[in-house]
């Protein structure tokens, strides 16, 4: 069980990592993205995430509307879980068939379904994943196969825009 926590923590950690050095925004707003605004690469995006964690001065741009923080802006992992599953697409792959596994477990935190919903989540990955898997050329088809599974379930149609 530890084993799987750890696989768990280093998949999040991979994907935030490369999420961070991929992403536009790069390090989001605060000290870190005004100090290394306009460099590229993964050097100065973990310096400018390190700056802003531990300098803790995100969370008074947000409150104070400064260091180029909107607190209007939407909170989205859609870069996170595009990044993951473009990362993992076999894996994932292997796991919708199998209906069980840790990329498949990621994944359905990522779209923001409950651990106690999970099993649910990963019968009906499973059950169509005839049609999620042979979608799987990409990152792409793969999440859009698996959206029209998830509204054609009512259960799970809360899950997706």
């Amino acid at each position: 069980m530890m084993q799987v926590f750890i696989r768990l923590f280093l998949s999040l950690a991979f994907m935030m990592s490369a999420s961070a050095a991929m992403a536009d925004s790069g390090a989001g707003c605060g000290l870190g993205q005004k100090v290394f605004s306009g460099q590229k690469g993964l050097g100065p995006h973990v310096l400018a995430a390190t700056t802003n964690g531990s300098t803790t001065n995100q969370w008074l741009g947000i409150s104070f509307n400064s260091l180029g923080c909107d607190p209007t802006n939407v909170v989205t992992n859609e870069h996170q879980r595009n990044v993951f599953m473009t990362a993992n697409l076999d894996n994932l792959s292997q796991d919708i068939a199998q209906g069980q596994g840790e990329h498949l477990a990621t994944l359905a935190a990522l779209i923001g379904i409950p651990p106690n919903d999970q099993p649910a989540f990963f019968s009906l990955t499973q059950n169509n994943a005839s049609t999620l898997v042979s979608a799987g050329n990409s990152a792409d088809a793969m999440y859009a196969a698996l959206t029209d599974t998830l509204r054609a379930d009512a259960h799970f149609a809360a899950y997706v825009n």
